[in-house]
């Protein structure tokens, strides 16, 4: 197996780097899509927050 890593000069064999370089790739969309699940995740709560608010202050307001 290390035999086929690295040639007789010592060069990292371009299946392996075919290899990284796909799972890399693959690692860096998935962070990306996590990253843009998770901003939208905020900004729909944050909304939900914010009517919950507002419903419990018009509710207070009539409150004497």
């Amino acid at each position: 197996m290390i035999k086929k890593i690295y040639s007789q000069r010592g060069q990292i064999s371009l299946e392996f780097s075919i290899l990284m370089f796909a799972g890399i790739t693959a690692a860096v969309v998935l962070g990306y899509y996590m990253i843009k699940s998770s901003i939208d995740v905020k900004n729909t709560n944050i909304n939900t927050i914010n009517k919950t608010s507002d419903a419990t202050m018009n509710a207070l307001k009539t409150v004497d």
